[in-house]
């Protein structure tokens, strides 16, 4: 008798497994990896949402937003790579934005691994993310001396193009 309450009872945790399977994919897991995948330098993730009711459909796409450490944000389209809940992350291109309190120190360690130490740097309050496109600063060493930063990002996720980042004097 006990046999069969044993099988019983592996039969009932079977079904209901089966009967509480799910048909959408796990918001918290999809939350997690982007956090996980997508912090770069500039951009660190520090929470994402993602829509509850997203069906598991491979190949199918759908947007999360991202809160960035220092106040900036970004969508991050997400890939179904498979059924069975794999996915690619990747920034919406134009969609990121930076603030000055995640460039600057940025930039800062930037300057100082090149023989600049002790520079500042003061950059708009926030930064719309496009890839190649010029943002200008001004960096104060030494003395007070001011100059004007420029630099590039080399990709949609707020990577600065570190062969981008010039200075000139005022």
């Amino acid at each position: 008798m006990r046999g069969i309450a044993v099988i019983g009872l592996g039969l009932a945790v079977a079904l209901a497994t089966v009967g509480c399977g799910s048909d959408t994919i796990d918001a918290a897991e999809v939350e997690a990896g982007i956090e996980q995948s997508l912090s770069s330098a500039t951009a660190s993730v520090s929470s994402v949402s993602c829509p509850n009711d997203v069906e598991k459909e491979e190949g199918a796409t759908f947007t999360c937003d991202a809160k960035l450490e220092g106040g900036g944000k970004a969508k991050v389209k997400v890939t179904q790579t498979s059924k069975g809940g794999n996915f690619t992350y990747a920034f919406k291109p134009g969609t990121v934005v930076l603030t000055d309190d995640a460039v600057e120190p940025a930039l800062e360690k930037d300057l100082a691994a090149t023989g600049l130490p002790d520079t500042t740097v003061d950059c708009p309050d926030t930064i719309n993310v496009t890839e190649g496109e010029t943002v200008t600063c001004i960096a104060s060493g030494a003395g007070g001396r001011q100059s004007q930063l420029t630099f590039s990002f080399s990709s949609a996720d707020g990577t600065i193009d570190e062969s981008s980042v010039s200075g000139s004097g005022s």
